[in-house]
């Protein structure tokens, strides 16, 4: 019965998430342009494969920005100011680097504590999904599963 209180509960979020979403724009429109990748929003529809798949591309990304430092070229798309915004850039880049690398060591050190912290949960998540898939084999195997697992049902 309770089981059943559950079930409904959980249908109803989806059905108000669901409407929510129809009614909200597209993630495209939010944020003015393109994707370069897909956004899946609905992850109740996911099969096992396609949840482990979305997990370690999540990971993979905050492993890629996981460093806050400010890196790469600098570069302007204005024509006629450009090389002077660009020039000022890297002038204030190079002034203000030893503090900012200074005050931003420490949260990239817990950046790549957080995703490494994240990459051995979902391993551990893995190996305790593997082990309950193998247990349940061996449950199945046994000569009274059936009337035993009737009566944990209850």
């Amino acid at each position: 019965m309770e089981n059943e209180s559950i079930k409904k509960t959980l249908q109803e979020l989806r059905d108000v998430y669901a409407a929510e979403i129809k009614k909200s724009p597209a993630i495209d429109q939010l944020v003015m342009e393109p994707l370069d990748r897909e956004i899946v929003t609905d992850f109740w529809k996911l099969s096992n494969a396609e949840i482990e798949r979305e997990m370690w591309n999540r990971l993979s990304l905050l492993d890629a920005d996981a460093d806050c430092l400010p890196g790469g070229p600098i570069d302007s798309h204005r024509p006629l100011l450009g090389k002077p915004i660009v020039l000022l850039k890297k002038i204030i880049r190079r002034l203000t680097s030893p503090y900012s690398s200074m005050l931003l060591q420490k949260q990239n050190r817990l950046n790549r504590e957080l995703v490494t912290f994240l990459l051995l949960g979902f391993l551990k998540f893995r190996h305790l999904d593997q082990r309950l898939r193998q247990i349940e084999e061996k449950l199945a195997d046994l000569p009274d599963s059936g009337q035993t697992a009737a009566a944990n049902g209850k």
